[in-house]
């Protein structure tokens, strides 16, 4: 009857503050009387395709502004009057439109493309003072014009590695996608693809990410002090949308590389009113590398990848629309060893699904309905003679989630909403048999369920011109539920006895209160100061697997033997923008304390094992602080931004370590980079990157010994070692060719890693000497993946 009158309370409890809020602004002064709100899309002049994060501001009142959702709608409530409006995006010529408001009124804008640099224009995707002005801290908001002139890897354009050089952010070493954020770890990032959850965003080992520039729309990172409509992540959100494809014409757009080639397809089903949009793209490594395998020891080839995004929009009419949109990857391999007669495949990745209906009550309240749908699954198979096995690990998720956005005066903006997820998680399934018949099989810890839910309220208030507030709270819930079996054993290891519940049956539940606020307060117009509290919950957990290059890292949930993880985070900074708005700078500083992180515990071996993996786990605290310094350029011919920061990550775990803490795999003094885009003229552009960071800490062995003929390691305090420093420079130019009447096209010229800097990628330990007479010695030595310049060229085209 406790649990019961909890989990009411933990849902009630939202909705007693919300009618409460609803009654307050209900009674609010004659605000509502005097002002209206102008509301529509923002849309492209030649595709009618909508623009997420375009900017609408009044000219005579700049504090007065708005940005476009990820549907090109916006929301705008002012006084009655005249006005002028200005409307602004990345790329697109300013739009000024002079109005007389009198009533609330609907309004669509339609934005030209730039087809030339043109000096002292502001082209941001945000209005001019958006950092300074919004109550938001740690929001970084990337146009893909900007991500696809930097330098990248082989010629793949990458968005993850473009946030990876962001202060803040930390990559997970040369080439990674994996990004770790103020000390947080790789799985506490909630990365989100049309508001579906991606769980392995990353392709060919983690060198790519899987997500396709050309059907990118927008994408926006989130630091820390995430709104609360977004949960189940203690340290960022990548929130991702794809585009809704021309609704006025055929187009194809598309690239050929050194190790790839991509193809996207967009235009009307119904001429301004229905569209869709389809993008693939595949590598052929695998068959650029065949021929030099085939008279090696190596058998196999080296595996490839492929993606395929898919997307219908349809404008039923100026209060209804839907939007379909779908994701498919695959990484797929094969490698054998003739000699050994060993042979494995593998494969993996996601599939996403999204149906959202946008609806418009009145210019003031706005409904997003989704239904979302999301697979991860890694499959390794592998025979060795006459002996064969089988690995499955992966995550399944079914979601249903209701947003409402509701701006009732000028000063203030409601969100609310909920969301509920069905998980399925395989965190390891497998068989191993022989000729003989089945040896093995972990089909009794194949499939775990739970579910998951939650509910939220968030209001920005402009309390006065220069001090506005930012309040959210976030309430979760999360049940494990069978069919599960739970051990008892005695201390000396020996089982006791067990418990056992059927399929659907509840085991346990968790709840939690996550509340979130922040204020801004605005000193002038281009300068401001602001703070910010966070409580955040996280039900899943990713373990990693440090014994092969795999992606192996499983999912768990949260359960009666592994609690859920916690992070409280206070933040606060200066925000100031110099010239005109045409320079933003920004320095903030970040404390975090984390609970209830998971390792393997250090006696752990992987291996055939018929017992639940939450009993080879440890847990433990830590915490996480810093200074992060941000200056950036937002417009004329020379762009880019200085970004470093300073901090310190830390673990602590009673049965690891004997009981010491220890700097996390993640952990990096010093981390900063330099990125510039410099517009030449109309036909060249040219980038560069330039990126620095202290070493990984790594566990190695100091001493070898040789018992009664066995080897034995002793191992150094975890993470004691550190890896050398990492930096590198990357260059690229752009040049783009004279259109002709239907053909518009680009050569892009990069050179990865510049100075040939050996990076190290990984170290082993090389020993010298004797054993038998103590003359031993271990050295630790680097192996660097990309110790070499790498030259890339690709040619991107658009009929």
């Amino acid at each position: 009857m406790k649990a019961m009158f909890q989990l009411r309370f933990l849902f009630a409890l939202p909705y007693h503050f919300l009618l409460f809020l609803l009654l307050f602004l209900a009674f609010l002064p004659a605000s509502g009387q005097t002002t209206f709100t102008l509301s529509g899309f923002v849309r492209d002049s030649q595709t009618n395709e909508t623009l997420p994060g375009a900017s609408i501001i009044l000219k005579n009142d700049p504090q007065k502004g708005t940005v476009t959702d990820a549907n090109g709608f916006y929301q705008l409530t002012f006084p009655s009057g005249n006005h002028t409006v200005l409307v602004q995006y990345i790329g697109y010529q300013p739009l000024e439109k002079a109005i007389h408001i009198s009533t609330n009124t609907s309004l669509n804008f339609q934005l030209s493309a730039q087809t030339k640099t043109i000096n002292e224009v502001e082209i941001t995707g945000r209005r001019t003072n958006e950092n300074v002005r919004s109550t938001q801290m740690g929001e970084v908001i990337l146009p893909m014009e900007q991500i696809k002139t930097l330098p990248v890897l082989f010629g793949e354009t990458d968005i993850i590695k473009t946030i990876q050089l962001l202060p803040g952010v930390k990559s997970g070493g040369e080439g990674n996608t994996g990004f770790y954020v103020r000390g947080g770890g790789s799985d506490q990032n909630l990365v989100l693809l049309n508001d579906a959850i991606v769980y392995n965003p990353g392709h060919l080992m983690n060198f790519f990410s899987v997500f396709n520039s050309d059907a990118i729309g927008k994408v926006t990172l989130l630091k820390g002090n995430m709104p609360a409509r977004y949960g189940g992540r203690l340290s960022s959100v990548l929130d991702i949308s794809t585009r809704n494809g021309n609704s006025d014409s055929l187009k194809a757009t598309g690239g050929l590389g050194l190790i790839a080639s991509r193809l996207t397809l967009e235009g009307p089903i119904v001429k301004n009113k229905a569209s869709f949009l389809l993008s693939g793209r595949r590598t052929y490594i695998d068959q650029l590398a065949a021929p030099f395998l085939k008279n090696t020891d190596q058998g196999g080839v080296p595996y490839y990848f492929y993606d395929l995004n898919g997307g219908l929009s349809y404008e039923i009419n100026q209060k209804n629309r839907l939007y379909l949109d779908g994701y498919y990857g695959r990484d797929v391999g094969e490698f054998s060893l003739q000699n050994a007669s060993f042979k494995a495949q593998f494969d993996w990745g996601n599939t996403t699904a999204s149906a959202r209906w946008n609806h418009i009550f009145n210019p003031k309240l706005f409904l997003n309905v989704s239904g979302l749908y999301t697979v991860y699954q890694f499959n390794f198979n592998s025979t060795f003679d006459t002996y064969t096995s089988k690995l499955v690990t992966g995550v399944k998720d079914k979601s249903a989630k209701i947003d409402l956005d509701w701006q009732p005066n000028a000063r203030h903006t409601l969100q609310f909403g909920s969301i509920y997820t069905h998980h399925t998680l395989t965190p390891r399934a497998g068989q191993a048999q022989t000729e003989d018949g089945l040896d093995f099989s972990t089909d009794r810890v194949k499939e775990k369920f739970a579910h998951e839910a939650g509910v939220y309220i968030s209001e920005d208030w402009a309390i006065t011109d220069r001090f506005q507030v930012s309040a959210g709270l976030r309430g979760s819930f999360f049940r494990q539920s069978g069919p599960f079996t739970l051990y008892n054993f005695e201390t000396n290891g020996a089982l006791a006895d067990s418990t056992v519940y059927e399929k659907g049956e509840k085991v346990t539940d968790f709840n939690m209160l996550e509340p979130r606020f922040s204020f801004r307060y605005a000193f002038s117009e281009r300068a401001s100061v602001k703070a910010g509290f966070s409580q955040n919950a996280q039900y899943l957990h990713l373990v990693s697997n440090s014994f092969t290059s795999l992606p192996l890292d499983i999912w768990v949930p949260s359960s009666v033997l592994v609690p859920p993880q916690k992070a409280t985070q206070f933040a606060a900074g200066y925000f100031r923008n110099f010239l005109e708005n045409n320079y933003e700078a920004s320095a903030e500083i970040y404390y975090k304390i984390l609970k209830n992180q998971l390792e393997y515990r250090e006696s752990y071996a992987p291996g055939p094992s018929n017992r639940d993996l939450e009993y080879e786990f440890v847990s433990g605290d830590g915490d996480a602080y810093g200074l992060e310094l941000f200056v950036r350029k937002n417009f004329g011919a020379l762009q880019g931004w200085i970004g470093y920061t300073l901090s310190y990550t830390n673990r602590k775990f009673p049965e690891l370590n004997e009981g010491k803490a220890f700097p996390a795999r993640f952990d990096r003094r010093h981390d900063g980079s330099v990125v510039i885009s410099y517009t030449l003229n109309d036909r060249w552009k040219f980038g560069g990157s330039f990126v620095y960071a202290t070493g990984q800490p790594l566990t190695i062995p100091v001493r070898r010994y040789v018992i009664e003929g066995i080897v034995t390691y002793q191992y150094g305090d975890r993470n004691g070692f550190r890896m050398e420093s990492f930096h590198r420079l990357d260059l690229s130019a752009t040049y783009e060719k004279p259109t002709t009447k239907k053909l518009k096209s680009s050569w892009t010229f990069a050179i990865y890693n510049v100075y040939a800097r050996q990076n190290p990628f990984f170290y082993y330990i090389d020993s010298t000497g004797n054993p038998y007479d103590n003359s031993i010695k271990l050295q630790a030595k680097k192996v660097s993946i990309f110790p070499f310049p790498i030259p890339s060229v690709t040619w991107n085209f658009t009929f």
